[in-house]
């Protein structure tokens, strides 16, 4: 009778302890081909980075789920609350402090400006293009990067919860340039009139800063998420080699 309190009373410590175990919560946004958001609310995230994040995790114990979002939300969520992961993220001498970082989990991406071959604007430089109206994502690396090189919101720089509204926007006269990777730019067009062929690729971005792709866990988090997730990169990276 002893032993059978003791399994029960055993039992129920380890159902307890398995409910409290955190979760990490990984949050992105909509990059194609890099990250991709399904059309169908049931769609698995997927994409070239997306599966490498799955690589890393899947072969771990720690528990977690992808959430897509504009990515000013997946930052803010990623800087302020606890047990949350945001990936693809640039780590930027501003954003270092912030986060516990895991880099690379992809090569580097170029980013520059483009236009309609149409329009005339001379995009070679930041310095041309100040005259004209350039379409960024909101409070991502690139709208940063924009406002620090003296670029206006509302005069020179309008500002979008998506990059697929500055790409609408671009096509229909609204804006001069936006700023796109260009595996990115392709897929965002595929169901336009347009080609790459219509676009003219300008300045590019970033050029003196690292633009691999990383991860960056909250800094709050629980003890236990944070040397799960360096356990699962480490052996996710010893694997690759």
């Amino acid at each position: 009778m002893r032993l059978l309190y003791t399994l029960i009373i055993l039992s129920y410590f380890c159902a307890h302890v398995q409910a409290k175990e955190p979760v990490l919560e990984i949050v992105s946004e909509h990059w194609p081909p890099y990250i991709v958001q399904g059309t169908d609310v049931n769609d698995e995230v997927s994409g070239i980075v997306t599966n490498k994040i799955r690589a890393i995790f899947d072969s771990s114990p720690i528990q977690y789920q992808i959430n897509v979002y504009p990515w000013a939300r997946s930052y803010y969520l990623a800087k302020n609350k606890p047990n949350v992961l945001i990936y693809s993220i640039y780590k930027t001498s501003e954003r270092t402090p912030n986060f516990i970082w895991f880099c690379p989990i992809h090569a580097k991406t170029p980013v520059n400006i483009y236009k309609l071959k149409k329009n005339k604007t001379d995009i070679s430089s930041l310095s041309s293009i100040s005259s004209a109206v350039v379409g960024v994502l909101r409070n991502d690396n690139s709208h940063d990067y924009m406002l620090n090189s003296g670029f206006i919101e509302g005069q020179n720089l309008t500002v979008s919860s998506s990059e697929e509204n500055n790409i609408q926007k671009l096509l229909r006269g609204r804006i001069d340039a936006i700023i796109q990777s260009k595996d990115a730019l392709i897929y965002r067009i595929q169901h336009t009139n347009f080609t790459i062929d219509d676009f003219v690729v300008g300045f590019q971005l970033h050029q003196d800063t690292n633009t691999e792709h990383c991860m960056a866990l909250s800094k709050n988090s629980d003890p236990t998420v944070i040397n799960a997730v360096k356990r699962a990169f480490k052996l996710w990276l010893t694997r690759r080699e």
